[in-house]
């Protein structure tokens, strides 16, 4: 129950930390203008009146509300015989006011040095499952600039990169990696609800294609979970097979875990509630050090989320993700 604030190094030695649990906190390290809790801000600028209204009548922030309430009404006239060019239009606006303003706040590949990728990469391969609730592309680049014989698995391993809950068995010896609120290369087909990832072996490509990729296939939906409240969010993460499960191995994990890069605000209390649930264990927390009232604020914190656990806190910038020199410039 101490309040010090240890170095990574104190704890990362023949600890066996099998979990890890990434929050903004990595993205924000390395581009200080990530801040995908804005997109709805940052987009606002760019919507039609016909789209404001909409996202105002649903009273939610979250683009997937509105692109899928806008891809039944396209389905729903087409099926009545009725012109649905304007609702087409309409899902097409909102469709390119959420993919400008991804452009817009996303590191561009070009500007992330290789070694950055491989940090990454080499801090989340030291763990048996890592869990982001970031649905930016740096994790996604970290595990591809590994190679495809990466030790970094992300469960579409199945036929067309889809995911299979009756097959998601992680190989023995590599590193589980799930996408709590979904991430901007994952999409979810609107009939069948499979969800999948988009690939390319160009990173820069793949952020630049996003709004083509999924033009190219109206069915297919961005997997972004973006409400702004945790109740929202759980009702969105129940309507897609992959999320659910994502969520669920969280909370049935009971290893000993670290979390990086999340202060856990009321928004996310689902996350800290599944972390909770498992069994007693270790868990280590990295905490971005200011004053001695700061750090005691946020430790306290923790205490009061995680009662029955074993708590140890150690400063953020002495871990791998948290290093300075990763950010860009």
């Amino acid at each position: 129950m101490s309040n010090h604030l240890l170095a990574w190094a104190d704890l990362k030695d023949g600890s066996g930390w099998e979990t890890l649990v990434l929050g903004n906190g990595l993205s924000m390290n390395i581009w200080s203008r990530f801040a995908y809790s804005n997109l709805f801000k940052q987009a606002s600028p760019n919507l039609n009146p016909s789209a404001s209204l909409l996202f105002s009548d649903f009273q939610t922030k979250n683009f997937e509300t509105v692109l899928e309430a806008l891809w039944h009404a396209e389905r729903t006239l087409t099926a009545l015989q009725r012109d649905a060019a304007e609702v087409t239009q309409l899902y097409e606006d909102v469709q390119h006011a959420l993919f400008q303003a991804v452009q817009q706040v996303h590191v561009p590949w070009k500007d992330i040095d290789r070694s950055t990728l491989e940090q990454i990469s080499e801090a989340m391969s030291s763990h048996r499952l890592v869990f982001t609730l970031n649905y930016d592309l740096l994790t996604y680049w970290a595990a591809m600039h590994s190679g495809a014989d990466s030790a970094i698995k992300d469960f579409f391993w199945t036929p067309q990169n889809t995911f299979d809950i009756n097959n998601a068995t992680l190989e023995e010896g590599k590193t589980g990696l799930l996408y709590l609120h979904g991430g901007l290369h994952l999409w979810q087909d609107a009939q069948s609800g499979r969800t999948g990832k988009w690939t390319n072996r160009s990173g820069g490509a793949l952020l630049k294609n996003l709004e083509a990729n999924f033009k190219s296939s109206s069915n297919r939906q961005p997997v972004l979970v973006s409400e702004g409240t945790s109740p929202q969010k759980m009702a969105r993460i129940r309507k897609s097979v992959y999320l659910t499960y994502a969520l669920q191995a969280l909370s049935d994990n009971t290893s000993d875990t670290v979390i990086f890069g999340t202060n856990f605000a009321d928004q996310d209390k689902h996350i800290s509630n599944a972390i909770d649930a498992g069994q007693q264990r270790r868990i280590a927390i990295s905490i971005h050090p200011g004053t001695r009232d700061q750090n005691d604020a946020a430790i306290a914190k923790y205490h009061s989320r995680f009662r029955e656990h074993e708590l140890m806190f150690f400063d953020s910038t002495s871990h791998p993700l948290g290093d300075r020199s990763l950010s860009v410039r």
